[in-house]
Parts: C-alpha cells; sequence; structure tokens
C-alpha cells in the first residue's frame, strides 16, 4: 500500500496582517483558509530562508535596536505568508528553534545535492567509509536542551572505537562545519525527520470528512433524473488542478461528465510544522530527482519551484539532465560521452532544456506579483 501523499485538501490558516508585539504578542488580523499542498509545495525552504535572513543577515547591523526591528520584520512577513507554525500560543524563541532546526535540514540536502550523489548508485562500504560531507555544525542552531539529533550526534556523543575514527563526533561547538561520512549522515536526516514527525501525521482517506461544500452534477442513468446536490459526498472523483487541489469547492459538472468513485488513501499532517517536516521528508526521498529555483517573487514571497532535474531538450526532445554547465542526454553509457552533450538538431550543437512554464510558486503570488505591478503604474 502507498500512502506517501500529503492530503492535497489540506487546510490552514493565516492573515492578511500580523504585527508582533514583545509585550502583547502577535495582532492577527483577517484570518485566510488556504491549503499549503498548493500555495506553499516547498515552505520548507521558505522557512530556512527566514531563518537565514532574520538570524545570519542581520548580524552585522550595528544599531541593536535596528537589527531586532529587522528580524521583528522578517518574522511579521513569513507569518502573514503562512501563518503559525501550531495551534498554540505564538513563541518567538520556539519559532526561531525550529526554523534553525530546518535551516540546518535544508543546509545538508544542499550539500548533498551539490555532490550529485544518488543513494541507489552509492556503494555501501564508501558511504561508510571514504565518501565525507562537510555540513554546518549543529551547534549553530542547537544547545544541549534543544533534543535536536544531529547536535547529540555531532557534539554530545562519545567517540566511536578506533577502527571508526572516520567519523568525526564530539566536535567543537566553535568550528564551522561538522564532517561526516555518507552513510552516517543519511541516517542523521532520517532519524531527525522521523522524530519531529513522530505525533504529527495521521492516515485518513481522501474525500473522506464530510465538507461544507456542495457538487452539483446531473445524475445519469438511463434516463436522467433531474439536478441533486451532493454535500459530503465521499470519495466522489472531482477535477483537481495540477498540484492534486480541487478546482473549484462549489463544483458543478455538466452532463457529460461521469460521477466517479475514487478511494485514495493520504496522509494528513496535525499542524503546519508537521507539513514543513513532511516536505523535508518528500525532500530526502526526492534528493536525486529534483532541484529547486526561486520563484519570480522571490524577493518578496521567499518561495522555490520545485522542478525535475530529467528534462527535455528542446531541439531533439530527448531526456537531458545538466552536468555543470551543459545538458547530456540522460542515462547513457560510460563510453558514450561525446555524443552524450551533442545535439545534432541544435545550431550550437549543445542540448538546451525546454524552458519552465510556471514561473510562480503559486497562483496566489503570481496574483500579488501582478497587482503590485499595476499598483506601481
Amino acid at each position: 500500500m502507498l500512502a506517501g501523499r500529503i492530503d492535497p485538501d489540506w487546510r490552514w490558516t493565516r492573515y492578511r496582517k500580523v504585527e508582533l508585539s514583545r509585550d502583547d504578542g502577535p495582532k492577527l488580523s483577517y484570518a485566510i483558509t488556504y491549503f499549503p499542498t498548493s500555495d506553499a509545495p516547498t515552505l520548507h525552504r521558505s522557512l530556512a530562508k527566514a531563518f537565514e535572513d532574520q538570524r545570519f543577515k542581520t548580524t552585522e547591523i550595528k544599531d541593536r535596536d535596528l537589527r531586532r526591528s529587522r528580524r521583528k520584520q522578517f518574522l511579521e512577513h513569513w507569518l502573514t505568508y503562512f501563518g503559525l507554525l501550531d495551534s498554540n500560543d505564538f513563541n518567538e524563541f520556539e519559532f526561531n528553534t525550529e526554523a534553525g532546526f530546518v535551516w540546518w535540514v535544508v543546509q545538508v540536502f544542499d550539500a548533498l545535492r551539490s555532490r550529485d550523489l544518488n543513494p541507489a548508485e552509492v556503494d555501501a562500504l564508501d558511504a561508510a567509509t571514504t565518501i565525507m560531507i562537510d555540513v554546518p555544525n549543529p551547534a549553530k542552531v542547537a544547545s544541549d536542551e534543544s533534543n535536536f539529533f544531529p547536535f547529540q550526534r555531532a557534539i554530545l556523543d562519545p567517540q566511536p572505537p578506533k577502527t571508526e575514527s572516520y567519523i568525526k563526533r564530539q566536535i567543537s561547538r566553535e568550528q564551522d562545519t561538522w564532517s561526516v561520512n555518507y552513510l552516517e549522515l543519511l541516517e542523521v536526516l532520517a532519524t531527525t525527520i522521523r522524530t519531529k514527525l513522530q505525533d504529527g501525521v495521521k492516515l485518513t482517506f481522501a474525500e473522506l470528512e464530510p465538507r461544507k461544500e456542495s457538487v452539483k452534477a446531473f445524475i445519469l442513468g438511463e434516463a436522467q433524473l433531474g439536478k441533486a446536490t451532493l454535500t459530503g459526498f465521499p470519495f466522489l472523483d472531482v477535477p483537481r488542478g495540477r498540484t492534486g487541489s480541487r478546482l473549484s469547492h462549489d463544483i458543478e459538472l455538466d452532463e457529460e461528465t461521469p460521477l466517479n468513485l475514487k478511494i485514495e488513501t493520504v496522509l494528513q499532517p496535525k499542524d503546519l510544522l508537521s507539513f514543513i517536516w513532511m516536505l523535508c521528508a518528500e525532500e530526502l526521498v526526492e534528493l536525486p530527482e529534483f532541484e529547486f529555483e526561486p520563484c519570480h517573487n522571490f524577493d518578496e514571497c521567499g518561495n522555490v519551484l520545485k522542478r525535475p532535474r530529467v528534462r527535455i531538450c528542446q531541439h531533439c526532445n530527448r531526456q537531458v539532465i545538466q552536468r555543470a554547465a551543459t545538458y547530456a542526454l540522460y542515462k547513457t553509457t560510460d563510453d558514450d560521452d561525446v555524443a552524450d552533450v551533442t545535439c545534432d538538431k541544435s545550431s550550437t550543437r549543445a542540448h538546451e532544456a525546454r524552458p519552465h512554464r510556471r514561473k510562480y510558486c503559486a497562483p496566489s503570488c503570481d496574483a500579488k506579483k501582478r497587482a503590485k505591478a499595476a499598483k506601481s503604474t
């Protein structure tokens, strides 16, 4: 049974405006329900960027009040776009702590992707003995009280036996990086994500819960039985968009559209933080297959778009994958290096991937960008 899909109809609440006060906490105005799987499908990376912006990019600001003000702006911006991490009262320290953990995991993902390592193609002995990866020191985002597994493994764990001295443990809290073998790094990532999701995910069926919305349709059999309104109709296979969310939440089906059923298991996060760690789990599994590019509204939303690494050449229509600065045929033999990067149908003799049609992380982001451009003109 496959049950790895995040429920596309799972909802969360964000706000049109969030103002933070040190004394009174957050002031939340105009709650808006949204669908994170379609509006924020790379939210773990948005949270990592928010942490980096407010924690690292403001450290050079000498003025203490200005530094605090900038960090407050970063937090308000992120909370306005995506909402609170959980249903508890907002706590800035806890928010920054969780954001730091996600930031560390994303940095490790980037380090692994830069080495272009596919677990299915790596020899297990090499993974455990010779392939070493330098990642940020977990002490940058954690302390003894944090209960963050990478910190415990790197800083607190005793040294392994001398026969395994290639594993660097009990490292200094002051150093910038932690050198760890590939096999152990995968274990650290998986254990960290599993721990974070231990009580945050439940298995359910898509379209099982009764809904307030209705489906307006024609019930067709041997004869037309008339118009019917189905409210909370379970397992109805309704039209869905590219991200899996229903195209409309008051759906009208015409006479030519059949009313079919679809039973599908999905995973539902408990809150937004659980959703973020589910995205981390998803990226770990899909690490060799995807990369990320900034949204065209990146300066404002901080979101990135998930892109498949294997593309189609716009000249020869063959599958290509980027290697360094050029594209090469996907899964060619080792002795085919010359033809590998040469495209007979291109004027430059080089493969060029088809440009992506999707430029924005979500329809709402595209709309905000257009509205802002229209307002400025």
